[in-house]
């Protein structure tokens, strides 16, 4: 039986798109498949049944028939509904598309937050296959795609993913003692009183236990039986794992989960595990960005050299692709002092084995008390995420560099953050778009100036005229004056709220494509 829209928006990749719908209903549409596209003659090839995700981009400059006409020639060939990404090619939905859903009878949906529609497209084929886990063959896909896995060496928590989005619930690897060596780190639920446990075995004997946090169906013992031996293989290309990487794993799993808070018990786990924080020194924490082409694992002994080398003993964990990292810090961790060591470390690494996969390294607010170096974890791990992007493919990022960024994504909603976007940028975008020109790159570069219209200049590679032409036309589409420091604070924010949406760069987004302007 097919999944209904409604069942598919659960997915955690649409739920992280903060979706909205404008048109139909998520209760009556039946999916057959998710697909992505910007083509514009998208009808011929479709077959019906289709979740159609776009960025708009092959809308973008039609006219209103034109956009009419694109959702007749969906909605002809069978296409459920439609999910627009806006504030990229479009800040709001058309609303030619949206009356042309609500006609047809297509469902209409609009995506707040981006999301990668691989990962949404890859949600759907999840679900779909543990719908299939009942038939006779149900264990077949189950193993190839576990075994495709550990085959391609991408590591124990892309398996434990794979095993959650396959099983519908989350996964713990856990050790003789039933101590927490590593869980999947996506989005699934967990239940604390139901769950299904398999002993996974090595040609010595018992490597652990798998813990899958859900009640015991048949599908989920039909892949808790594949995954206890995919995660036996998994273990058994690390014949040197010692018990103080799985004890510092543990914790660092454990503190990224957010379920070890307790100033007592972090204690006891942080001396277990050989690294005890020195008193009434800050507690240094951080998060190295992998490649993702790397297995993260292949990157935690060389994170830990380097960061021994300059601050000392330390505790290293991976979670997802990243390497995160406890270290001694000192009785003063000024913005600077911090800055430097990692800098040092960043320098390091670079030099040594895998170095060429390091991206960004993100320096959490150093902290004192043990109870905020969960929140410190996630601060780090935040940085990086935000530093990815903005396209950032290297160096030291402490949290106060990205201090705007952090705020406005905790602080306020995407509705929200879109349409003060738009009253700010609207018309400029909007004039860029229709004319091809280039003054949202010219706002960025002037506010990155501080004003200075010479430099402003000179980095745009023009002559003072054209930009004194540009910044004219730029303060009578905005209806203010460029003078006005409040007036910048507010462009300046509007900008960062945009690249943060889009993923776009000012500088160079325009350039790309005469569709993918806003």
């Amino acid at each position: 039986m097919l999944p209904t829209l409604r069942e598919v928006l659960a997915l955690p990749s649409f739920k992280a798109a903060a979706i909205e719908v404008l048109a139909g209903s998520p209760d009556t549409a039946v999916i057959r498949w998710v697909h992505s596209s910007e083509v514009y003659e998208m009808g011929g090839l479709l077959a019906g049944g289709e979740l159609l995700l776009t960025t708009g981009l092959g809308l973008h400059g039609r006219s209103a028939e034109q956009l009419t006409a694109y959702l007749d020639q969906v909605a002809d060939a069978g296409c459920v509904a439609l999910a627009m990404e806006v504030g990229r090619s479009f800040l709001t939905a058309p609303p030619e598309l949206v009356a042309a859903s609500r006609r047809r009878g297509v469902a209409f949906l609009t995506l707040h937050t981006v999301v990668p529609f691989e990962r949404m497209v890859e949600d759907f084929h999840d679900l779909i296959l543990r719908r299939r886990l009942g038939s006779p063959r149900a264990g077949e896909p189950v193993w190839q795609e576990l075994l495709d896995i550990v085959v391609a060496g991408q590591g124990m928590t892309a398996l434990l993913n794979g095993i959650a989005r396959l099983a519908g619930c989350g996964v713990d690897l856990v050790d003789a003692e039933g101590r927490v060596v590593e869980r999947n780190a996506t989005a699934a639920e967990r239940s604390e009183s139901e769950r299904t446990i398999l002993d996974v075995r090595g040609p010595t004997g018992s490597l652990g236990r798998l813990v899958l946090s859900g009640r015991a169906t048949a599908r989920r013992s039909a892949v808790a039986n594949c995954a206890a031996v995919a995660v036996a293989l998994e273990l058994g290309r690390h014949p040197d794992l010692g018990p103080r990487q799985s004890l510092a794993q543990s914790v660092i799993t454990d503190l990224v989960g957010g379920v070890l808070t307790s100033h007592g018990d972090l204690s006891e786990r942080l001396s277990a595990a050989g690294w005890t924080p020195l008193d009434g020194k800050h507690v240094l924490v951080a998060a190295v960005d992998v490649d993702h082409r790397t297995p993260v694992r292949e990157l935690a002994d060389p994170v830990r050299e380097a960061v021994e080398a300059v601050l000392g003993r330390c505790l290293i964990g991976v979670t997802a692709n990243h390497v995160v990292l406890l270290a001694h810090g000192w009785l003063l961790a000024s913005p600077g002092r911090v800055r430097a060591a990692f800098t040092e470390v960043d320098e390091l690494l670079r030099r040594g084995p895998g170095g060429s996969a390091i991206r960004t390294l993100g320096v959490a607010a150093p902290v004192k008390q043990l109870s905020d170096i969960s929140t410190a974890l996630g601060q780090a791990r935040e940085v990086v995420q935000i530093a990815r992007r903005f396209g950032t493919r290297t160096g030291v990022i402490l949290a106060r560099d990205v201090g705007i960024q952090r705020l406005l994504a905790a602080g306020v909603a995407a509705t929200m953050l879109n349409a003060f976007v738009a009253e700010q940028l609207g018309p400029v975008i909007a004039y860029d778009t229709k004319h091809s020109a280039d003054l949202v790159r010219t706002l960025d570069a002037f506010i990155a100036n501080r004003g200075s219209k010479a430099q402003t200049a000179v980095l745009l590679g023009i002559r003072r005229q054209s930009l004194y032409a540009r910044l004219a036309r730029l303060e009578k589409l905005l209806g203010a004056s460029l003078d006005d420091p409040m007036q910048l604070v507010c462009l300046g924010l509007a900008l960062t709220a945009w690249r943060m949406k889009t993923g776009l760069d000012p500088q160079a987004a325009f350039a790309r494509s005469p569709y993918g302007q806003a």
